[in-house]
């Protein structure tokens, strides 16, 4: 046996506002884990078992390999004679800037730009910044770190420090929720940094990959560290890589795969999972060699079985026709005797999503509607799209406790519209209007203009939500984006299904409904 402990975490906005694992602990007994939006997890897992030992049953929910060795039962029971009491996982807190009496002293002090590289310290990999590893320390000003390789995106965990300390970069892979449960920006290329004060002592990570030698490894110290000088230049944009078409994992490719030739099609249209020492067909078979045992394909009834391991069924294609035009996809129809679950994206828009429980038989074909899994707060890109819609500037507002009351003009209406809902996530926009934030949740509603009534009230108590400092400001909403999505828009659409089914399945084709979009 041997045990590895992983870090699971179950994001904000989570599916079903919670996420499941079923994992193999080193004593063989199997346990489910549950975990609530927020909440995470660090068992220790026998990675020797069936399946990885872990499998996650929800479709909300982030696996982290963390290859550190343990050897307790499963991180919370010590496999000896009275074993210590299992610990109830505790639900993250936001940080908040700390206030130490002395400020901790760093090994090194950033200057104004240095190469960001990759090195092998104390048996794993490590983000170095310059020339050495440790504890790294700034103060205020701008700092850049060179060429951060496409393979390690990194993001900065600056959530309630953003007052503080901000960063961006040339190139984003896109939004996530960090190891602390909250959304990052993760950007590879050139990343600028911008301190404006302190203390705060931060940890960043890789998206892919986790720390790196990142947990709790930055740290404002204006004693020891002088501000960087001169002024770095603006970063050169790096040139996008040309995307590898297979497989669909990021690059490099670090996973393993068992390709299949197929003489009709001319090409390799399958890749495995499993990995043999060695194969050969023989009398209309295919026989294997895993570990020194001989094993022959495809004559039980179980599938994705090998080497007594577990797999899943995936396809990944796209829909592109037409390409030069913008198009709303709505729907995906599966001529299939099963549903599959399908993750999907557009060249303008991620996180669409669509569980195989959401799939409805209809004249023997599933059918279902996209959905999107967007974070909250949405992300940056998604204001300018269909998702975000306008109220108005508000005439005044009050809050007491959680509960912000807004208020609109009845003369000249400022009409709060029938679209509006209870539930919707309420957004406001001050000063020059070029940023917007998160107010909270719609409680109630309430419009009567013969009355001069018409104003909502906001649950203010909401994750990431922003106190209102303008006296009118601008406000508009964003619904649901599982409830009541506007579909995905783009040229095309990439779409991956996934199968978790033991017996046999057929899917014949894939169709999605489309129109076209116009601004």
């Amino acid at each position: 046996m041997s045990g590895v402990i992983y870090s699971l975490s179950c994001p904000i906005g989570a599916i079903g506002g919670e996420c499941f694992w079923t994992i193999t602990c080193l004593d063989g007994t199997k346990q489910t884990i549950v975990l609530l939006e927020g909440e995470i997890s660090a068992p220790c897992i026998d990675i020797t078992a069936a399946s990885g030992g872990i499998r996650r049953n929800s479709p909300s929910g982030e696996t982290v390999n963390t290859t550190v060795s343990c050897n307790t039962a499963c991180g919370t029971v010590n496999p000896a004679p009275s074993p210590a009491p299992t610990p109830t996982p505790v639900t993250p807190t936001p940080p908040t800037p700390p206030t130490p009496s002395t400020q901790p002293i760093p090994e090194y002090c950033l200057t104004a730009s240095q190469e960001v590289t990759m090195q092998n310290i104390s048996g794993g990999n490590k983000y170095v910044f310059g020339s050495n590893y440790g504890t790294y320390g700034v103060t205020v000003g701008t700092y850049i770190l060179k060429n951060v390789p496409v393979a390690h995106p990194i993001a900065f965990q600056n959530f309630n420090l953003t007052n503080v300390f901000t960063y961006t970069g040339t190139t984003s892979v896109g939004v996530k929720n960090g190891l602390d449960g909250n959304p990052y920006t993760y950007y590879w290329g050139d990343v600028t940094l911008t301190v404006i004060g302190g203390p705060f002592i931060m940890s960043y990570e890789c998206y892919y990959h986790g720390y790196m030698g990142g947990e709790n490894n930055l740290i404002f110290n204006s004693t020891t560290c002088t501000g960087p000088s001169p002024t770095p230049p603006t970063p050169t944009p790096v040139p996008s890589p040309i995307p590898s078409v297979v497989p669909p994992v990021p690059s490099p490719v670090l996973t393993q795969y068992t390709l299949t030739y197929s003489e009709g099609v001319q090409g390799w249209p399958s890749f495995y999972s499993y990995v043999p020492d060695m194969m050969v067909g023989m009398n209309n078979y295919l026989y294997s060699f895993n570990g020194g045992n001989l094993y022959k394909h495809n004559t039980n009834e179980e599938r994705n079985n090998y080497y007594g391991q577990q797999y899943n069924s995936q396809i990944t294609s796209v829909f592109n026709q037409n390409p030069l035009e913008n198009k709303v996809f709505k729907t995906l129809n599966l001529e299939s005797d099963s549903p599959w679950t399908a993750t999907l994206q557009t060249d303008i828009q991620n996180d669409g999503f669509i569980d195989s429980t959401w799939f409805e038989k209809k004249e023997g074909a599933y059918f279902a509607y996209l959905r999107k899994t967007g974070t909250v707060p949405a992300a940056a890109d998604e204001y300018a799209l269909r998702s975000a819609n306008g109220i108005g500037k508000a005439l005044n507002w009050s809050q007491s406790n959680n509960v912000l009351t807004i208020n609109f003009s009845v003369s000249p209406l400022v009409s709060v519209g029938s679209i509006v809902s209870i539930g919707d996530y309420i957004y406001f926009s001050e000063g020059a209007y070029t940023s917007v934030s998160l107010s909270g949740t719609i409680t109630n509603i309430e419009v009567n203009l013969r009355s001069g009534i018409n104003r909502i009230f906001v649950n203010t108590s909401v994750t990431g939500s922003t106190i209102i400092s303008e006296a009118q400001p601008y406000i508009l909403y964003i619904k649901n984006m599982e409830a009541e999505t506007h579909g995905m828009l783009g040229h095309q659409l990439t779409f991956t299904l996934t199968n978790e089914n033991t017996t046999s399945t057929e899917l014949f084709a894939v169709e999605a409904e489309a129109m076209k979009s116009y601004p």
